[in-house]
C-alpha cells in the first residue's frame, strides 16, 4: 500500500493539474503575507488537501515536508474559508503523530468542534494516549515518544534532529525526573557559548516549577570552591566544565551534550574532546548527545569507545518550512517557491532593491529575522528598517527597553531608537543583558525585525516567521569570507517559525543569483560524515601538529590553540598510556611512517617536559614549551610575594596585571588579538573584575577614542565603542588572558608548594572569566543572571541578605527591598521563572 502511494503521489507532483493547484495556492500565500485578500478556487483546494494526506503517507521526507508545506499554506489561507480543511488538518497531525501542532490547531480556533467517525475518533484518542506520559503534561511527537522511551530505558543516546524538533526540552524533562527520584546526583550539560548557559539553566527552573521541583535541585552554572548540592545540573561550557573538573573530586550520573557537532570546530573542539575524556575518568554517567545533522552521529565513537548507543534520529519538524526566492526585477518582486514552479510577481512599491525594502514589504506585520554577515551590517539593516517605520506608536515595553539601553550602557548606541520602532539587533558582542532582554522582546512579539548575526547558529533560541537571508557567508578576519557550513545554515533556517505559534516558517532567500556560494539548499544524500577536530587536523595538518609538539609553531597564528591543546592532549595520553588510542583510532588516516613520526614527536616532547603532565594539563590550550619557559621563571624569583596575584578589590591589581601579563607575552603564554596595548587591556580588565558598570567603561572608551581619532571633524562611532569595549572583554580578557592567568596561577602555585612558602596567590582567572569579584554577585552570575543585572541587583540589596537560589531572588522580588529595580532588570528575573 505505501509503495502504492508513493507512485501515485509522484505522479501527482508531475501533474499539470497539481502544479496549476500548487501555483494558486503559493499566490495566494504570498498576497496574505503581505495583507492582501487571497482566495482560492475550492475545487484546488479539494485537490490538494487531497494530495497533502497522500504525501503524509509516504515513507520519504521529501514528500512530508512538501505536504507539510501544502497544509500550512492551505490553514493558512483558507482555514477559516473552509472549516473542514481544519478538520483534515487535525486528523493528518494525530495520524502523524504531530501533538503540537493539534494544540496550536486548538488555540488558532478555540470555537470549533470536529465530528469524526467512531473508528477515526478511537484512532485518534488512541495516537494521543500512545504518545502521552505520566511524566510529562503534554503528549508527544512521535519522535518526542522513541527519545523518550529510549531515555528512561537508562540508554546512552544520540539524537539528531532539526532546530524546533523539541529534543532539548524532552531530554531536559527526563534529567529533571531523574535528578528528583535519586537520593543524590549530579548533570553536566555541556553548551557551546556563555548566552546557552542561561537559556537552558532558565528551562531547566522552568521545568522544575512546572513540577514543583524548583526547591529540590541546584543550578550551578560557574566552578565553586566551596562544594555542591547534593541534586546538582552543571550548566557550563567546555572551558568552565573543565575548570570543575580540575578543581576536585566530582562523578557525574549524567552528561549531556547540546549542540554536540562543535566537537568538530576549528576552534574550540579539541578542548570539547579534553573535556569529555577529563569527566569519563572518574564518572560512568548515562550519555545523551544531541545534534542537528546525522553527518555527526559518528564522530563521537573513539571518544566513548566502550558505548553503544541508542540512536533516535529525525529530519522532520513540526514547523514546515517555506524556501522561497526573492527577486527584484524593474518595479517588481518575482517570488519562487524553491524547487518548483510556483511563482508571483507583485509591485515593489520602493525605490533600487535594498534588504531593508524587500524586509519591510514581505515582513510588515509579522516576526521577522534578517540574517547579516557581520555585526555592522546588522548595525546598518537594523538603522535603515528603523528609518522607514514612519508611524508607529511606542508601546511601553519598548520604552523601558530603550531607556535601560540609554541608562546601562549608552545613551547614543543605536539599539535604544531602534527598539522605539519595534527593531533591533542581535550578535555576540552585545552585552548579556541586552542579548536577554532583545530574546524576551522577540517571543514576546514586541519586536517585529531584529538582525542577527551567526548567533543564530549557536543554538539560541530566537525563532520568527519569517527568515530574511542574502549571501550568507562566514567572515574570517582578515581573510576572505567562507562558506558557512551545512549544519550552521540549517540551524540558521531552523528558526524560521516557532512551535505552537506557526504551522510553518518563512525563508527568504534574496538575490540568489548574487551569492557567492549557491549550494546551500541543494539535495545532498550523501553528507560526508564528519570528525572530531583532534583526528581531523592530526590527518589534515600533521606539520603543524608537529610544530607545537616542538613549541615552534608562531603563538600569534590563528590556530595556536588549536594545535597547543591537541599537542598537549598527546602528551597527556602518552603520560597516562593511552596513546594507543588515538594512534589505532579509525578516524586517523596516516601512513604507517607518519603514525611512528607522530610518536616519537610526542615521546620527545614528553621527555621535555619540566612540569608535570598533570600541571600542564590544568592549561592545555598553551603548549608545554610555553609552560616551562614561565615555569622556569617563576623558579628563578627570588621574592614570590611580588608576584603573587592579588584579590579584584586590591589597590594594586592594575599593576600586578600589567607586570604578570608582560612577561606571560614574553614566554608566548598569553596572546592578545594584537588590536589594543597591554595597558589598555589591563585598565579594562581591572574595571571588569571589579564589578565596575558597563557604562562605565563604554563612556572612557569613547572618550579615548575621541582624544585619539585621526582628523579633529572626525566623529566618533558610539556603536562601534560598545563593540570593541565588548570583544576585548570575551576575547581578550574573559578567554585569553584568563586562560593565561589561569596557567600563571597553576604553575606559581606549584613553585610555592615546592619551596614549601607561605604565601596565597588568588585565582584571579575565575574572578575575570565571571566579571565579578564581589561574593553575592557572583552568586547572582551563578543563578543565571547576566552581569549588568546582577550588578543592580547586588547594589539594591543589604549587605547581609543572602541569595543563593533563585527561589529566593523571586522572594525578594515580591518583597519590598529590590524597589527600584528597573523595570528591565525585573523582567529579566521573571523570565528566568516563566
Amino acid at each position: 500500500m505505501s509503495e502504492f502511494i508513493k507512485k501515485l503521489s509522484t505522479r501527482a507532483l508531475a501533474s499539470e493539474r497539481y502544479k496549476e493547484a500548487t501555483n494558486e495556492l503559493f499566490r495566494s500565500y504570498i498576497y496574505k503575507t503581505i495583507g492582501m485578500e487571497a482566495e482560492i478556487n475550492r475545487e484546488h483546494v479539494k485537490q490538494l488537501i487531497t494530495i497533502a494526506q497522500y504525501f503524509y503517507k509516504v515513507n520519504d521526507s521529501k514528500f512530508r515536508k512538501e505536504g507539510a508545506a501544502l497544509l500550512s499554506m492551505l490553514l493558512d489561507v483558507c482555514g477559516n474559508s473552509y472549516p473542514e480543511i481544519i478538520a483534515i488538518a487535525n486528523r493528518v497531525f494525530s495520524s502523524s503523530g504531530d501533538f503540537p501542532n493539534i494544540k496550536l490547531i486548538e488555540k488558532n480556533y478555540p470555537e470549533l468542534s470536529f465530528k469524526y467517525s467512531f473508528y477515526s475518533e478511537a484512532e485518534m484518542d488512541f495516537r494521543k494516549e500512545l504518545n502521552t506520559v505520566d511524566e510529562l503534561s503534554f503528549p508527544l511527537t512521535d519522535f518526542q515518544r522513541t527519545l523518550w522511551e529510549s531515555l528512561t530505558l537508562d540508554e546512552d543516546v544520540i539524537t539528531v534532529a532539526p532546530t524546533s524538533a523539541g529534543k532539548t526540552h524532552i531530554i531536559l524533562s527526563y534529567l529533571i525526573r531523574r535528578m528528583i527520584d535519586s537520593d543524590g546526583a549530579f548533570a553536566a550539560i555541556i553548551v557551546p557559548t556563555r548566552a546557552l548557559i542561561s537559556e537552558v539553566a532558565n528551562k531547566l527552573y522552568e521545568i522544575a516549577k512546572e513540577q514543583n521541583y524548583e526547591k529540590e535541585i541546584e543550578i550551578c552554572t560557574v566552578p565553586q570552591d566551596d562544594g555542591y548540592a547534593d541534586k546538582t545540573f552543571f550548566v557550563m561550557t567546555q572551558e568552565r566544565l573543565l575548570e570543575a573538573l580540575q578543581a576536585g573530586d566530582l562523578s557525574f550520573n549524567y552528561l549531556f551534550i547540546d549542540e554536540a557537532h562543535n566537537i568538530t570546530d576549528e576552534s574550540r573542539g579539541v578542548l570539547l574532546h579534553l573535556t569529555i575524556d577529563k569527566l569519563m575518568e572518574d564518572s560512568f554517567p548515562q550519555v545523551i548527545i544531541s545534534m542537528p545533522s546525522a553527518s555527526y552521529q559518528d564522530s563521537f565513537s573513539t571518544v566513548f569507545e566502550d558505548l553503544e548507543f541508542t540512536k533516535e534520529i529525525t529530519s522532520i519538524s513540526p514547523v514546515a518550512k517555506i524556501l522561497m526566492e526573492v527577486k527584484p526585477v524593474g518595479r517588481n518582486l518575482v517570488i519562487e517557491r524553491f524547487n518548483t514552479q510556483d511563482s508571483i510577481t507583485i509591485p515593489k512599491g520602493f525605490k533600487d532593491k535594498h534588504l531593508s525594502d524587500i524586509a519591510l514589504k514581505l515582513g510588515r506585520g509579522h516576526s521577522n529575522i534578517i540574517y547579516r554577515n557581520q555585526t555592522d551590517h546588522c548595525e546598518n539593516i537594523a538603522q535603515n528598517i528603523a528609518d522607514k517605520v514612519t508611524e508607529y506608536d511606542t508601546p511601553n515595553e519598548l520604552e523601558e527597553a530603550a531607556n535601560y539601553v540609554e541608562e546601562f550602557i549608552h545613551d547614543r548606541f543605536s539599539l535604544a531608537n531602534n527598539l522605539r520602532k519595534g527593531v533591533a539587533f542581535h550578535y555576540g558582542p552585545l552585552p548579556s543583558s541586552l542579548r536577554i532582554m532583545i530574546e524576551n522582546l522577540v517571543k514576546e512579539g514586541f519586536i517585529q525585525f531584529v538582525a542577527c548575526t551567526s548567533t543564530l547558529a549557536e543554538g539560541v533560541n530566537l525563532p520568527a516567521k519569517n527568515l530574511f537571508l542574502y549571501k550568507p557567508m562566514q567572515s574570517k578576519g582578515m581573510g576572505a569570507p567562507e562558506r558557512l557550513d551545512d549544519v550552521k545554515i540549517n540551524n540558521i533556517t531552523g528558526r524560521a517559525g516557532r512551535m505552537l505559534e506557526h504551522f510553518a516558517g518563512n525563508i527568504f532567500i534574496v538575490e540568489p543569483d548574487e551569492w557567492q556560494v549557491k549550494d546551500y539548499f541543494d539535495d545532498n544524500d550523501n553528507d560526508e560524515e564528519k570528525i572530531p577536530t583532534y583526528f581531523k587536523a592530526i590527518n589534515e595538518d600533521l606539520s603543524s601538529v608537529f610544530q607545537a609538539l616542538a613549541g615552534v609553531y608562531a603563538h600569534d597564528a590563528e590556530n595556536q590553540y588549536k594545535f597547543y591543546t591537541i599537542a598537549n592532549k598527546l602528551i597527556k595520553e602518552l603520560a597516562e598510556g593511552k596513546l594507543y588510542k588515538t594512534l589505532e583510532a579509525t578516524e586517523l588516516d596516516l601512513s604507517l611512517e607518519d603514525i611512528d613520526a607522530l610518536e616519537r614527536a610526542v615521546k620527545n616532547a614528553h621527555s621535555s617536559l619540566k612540569v608535570a603532565p598533570f600541571t600542564l594539563e590544568a592549561s592545555p590550550t598553551i603548549g608545554y614549551i610555553q609552560q616551562n619557559k614561565l615555569f622556569n621563571f617563576i623558579s628563578n624569583i627570588d621574592n614570590l610575594n611580588d608576584w603573587t596575584l592579588p584579590h579584584p578589590k586590591s589597590k594594586e591589581l592594575y599593576n600586578v596585571l600589567v607586570k604578570v601579563c608582560e612577561k606571560l607575552v614574553e614566554f608566548g603564554v598569553f596572546t592578545p588579538t594584537g588590536e589594543y596595548y597591554m595597558s589598555y587591556m589591563c585598565v579594562i580588565a581591572a574595571k571588569w573584575v571589579q564589578g565596575e558598570s558597563l557604562k562605565e567603561i563604554i563612556s572612557e572608551q569613547i572618550e579615548w577614542m575621541d582624544k585619539n581619532k585621526k582628523k579633529k571633524d572626525d566623529e566618533v562611532n558610539p556603536n562601534k565603542a560598545v563593540r570593541d569595549v565588548i570583544k576585548v572583554i570575551n576575547n581578550d580578557i574573559r578567554f585569553r588572558m584568563a586562560n593565561a592567568l589561569r596557567c600563571y596561577q597553576v604553575l606559581l602555585t606549584n613553585v610555592i608548594s615546592l619551596k614549601q612558602l607561605d604565601i596565597t596567590s588568588i585565582k584571579l582567572h575565575s574572578f575575570i572569566e565571571i566579571g565579578a569579584s564581589d561574593d553575592r554577585m557572583i552568586e547572582l552570575i551563578n543563578i543565571g543572571l547576566s552581569r549588568e543585572a546582577a550588578k543592580e541587583v547586588n547594589e539594591k540589596l543589604a549587605y547581609n541578605i543572602d541569595v543563593d537560589s533563585l527561589h529566593r531572588l523571586l522572594e525578594l522580588l515580591k518583597s519590598d527591598v529590590l524597589v527600584g529595580l528597573h523595570p528591565i532588570t525585573r523582567k529579566e528575573i521573571l523570565s528566568m521563572s516563566k
